[in-house]
């Protein structure tokens, strides 16, 4: 039987999936757009993460990122290994929900709407070439962007110039009113920044999104379908991101030797 739990917000439809202390959400992208949109009309704040494996050995080792997981009202279930864990564990069925396609999908649905979009982080010039596809695919969203703070490991401004630049981007979001704000920091910075200042900003709801303004934007290209098919994304992003080797190892070793000590030695 799985180990089930509700999202931590007042936002509670998703069930959770627990594996290694992470809550994974057992749903639909189409309930996860339908929700989105509902929670938007009415006013209910939220947000969204999306673990992988890499992700979740991270959370066992940070508990600012386990809490922010776990306190998410969506946590996709963005990796293979993830679908694997509980199929493992529970024997339960989870669907894999990439986060750059959610992403995509709920822009196309700010452009159908109108809504209002933050793109906040990214590195150098991501967020800026991001924006300038964005805004010119999905021309009925109002898109506006900032590369925002540097964090350090505790998550917060690296410097007195980067609180004075968080203040400032704060001030900003909470004029603009987003519909949406999407946040690039990288984990665990992007998961423990947005759950951490949540309350505080006027917005509809949040969603990191990791290096997803580097796809968008070009500066690295995604894998072929044959990999993702294959499940072995993680082979791509070896080859291409090399100075990712410790995480990918991670995910594709301590990870999967995590889940047999939990399922038969407990």
């Amino acid at each position: 039987m799985p180990s089930t739990f509700e999202a931590g917000n007042e936002n509670k439809v998703h069930k959770k999936v627990k594996i290694l202390g992470v809550g994974v959400s057992s749903t639909t992208e189409e309930k996860l757009l339908r929700d989105v949109r509902s929670w938007i009309e009415k006013k209910k704040k939220f947000y969204i993460v999306t673990p992988n494996p890499e992700i979740v050995m991270v959370a066992r080792e940070n508990p600012d990122l386990m809490s922010a997981l776990n306190q998410s009202d969506i946590a996709l279930s963005d990796g293979v290994g993830l679908v694997w864990a509980a199929k493992v564990l529970y024997n339960s069925d989870i669907n894999l929900i990439k986060g750059r396609v959610v992403f995509i999908n709920l822009l196309r649905l700010a452009s159908k709407k109108g809504w209002r979009v933050y793109l906040l982080g990214g590195k150098g010039e991501e967020a800026k070439k991001a924006f300038e596809v964005l805004s010119h695919t999905f021309k009925n969203a109002q898109i506006r962007y900032d590369p925002g703070p540097k964090l350090n490991i505790r998550c917060e401004p690296a410097s007195q110039i980067d609180q004075n630049i968080e203040h400032t981007v704060i001030s900003a979001i909470n004029t603009f009113k987003p519909h949406l704000l999407f946040v690039a920091f990288g984990a665990p910075k992007q998961e423990v920044w947005l759950k951490r200042h949540l309350g505080g900003l006027d917005i509809g709801g949040g969603m990191v999104v990791g290096g997803a303004f580097r796809y968008i934007s070009g500066i690295s290209k995604l894998p072929p379908q044959w990999i993702e098919n294959l499940g072995v994304e993680w082979l791509w992003r070896l080859f291409t991101e090399p100075w990712r080797l410790k995480r990918i190892l991670a995910a594709t070793v301590l990870f999967p030797l995590a889940i047999y000590k939990e399922k038969y030695v407990g």
